[in-house]
């Protein structure tokens, strides 16, 4: 399972930590941090996640919002997070649960596939936005890690099944939200 108040513990540790970082310190920082911890997710019948790898793209993302930020005289709100959103999406896209037994009506089953059939809704980039106009670095860690678990309560996947007594066909199992 996911241990968000770890999270934002780190979180909170980095950003209140004054010693010298790089806007690419923190990309890295961020992307990676997010990635081990979501390592530990499960779908809701605790079939456990396989990491996708893909954080190096998180990492980017971040990376190039915030030099962007940087760059710009004025406040760029929630579309300068966009890329973040967008890569944290593709991170889940088509990523891979285990297989266990699924339950289907009385008779246990046996996984095939589960699948991560829609990466989550957006709004990332909002709680990110609302997570950097905070002055208090437990307050950013906060507001950010709120903007994770709302995402995770919404990524949702198909698991295929056979499940006896038609365990000839495989069948359909969905399933809604990380934990």
């Amino acid at each position: 399972m996911i241990n968000w108040d770890g999270l934002e513990s780190d979180i909170e540790a980095w950003f209140a930590d004054l010693s010298e970082k790089t806007e690419d310190d923190t990309a890295k920082f961020l992307a990676d941090s997010y990635a081990q911890t979501v390592a530990a997710a499960t779908d809701p019948k605790m079939n456990a996640v396989v990491p996708p790898g893909k954080e190096a793209s998180i990492e980017s993302a971040w990376s190039t919002s915030f030099k962007a930020q940087k760059a710009s005289a004025d406040k760029m709100g929630a579309p300068n997070w966009l890329a973040v959103e967008a890569n944290i999406l593709l991170y889940w896209t088509g990523a891979m649960f285990a297989t266990g037994i699924v339950h289907g009506g009385h008779h246990p089953g046996t996984g095939i596939s589960n699948v991560v059939a829609a990466p989550g809704s957006p709004g990332i980039a909002a709680a990110i936005d609302k997570a950097f106009k905070q002055e208090d670095a437990a307050l950013v860690a906060k507001e950010l890690v709120a903007g994770y678990k709302d995402h995770a309560s919404t990524i949702a996947g198909i698991m295929t099944a056979l499940i006896p007594p038609t365990a000839s066909s495989p069948l359909p199992v969905p399933w809604t939200g990380i934990k």
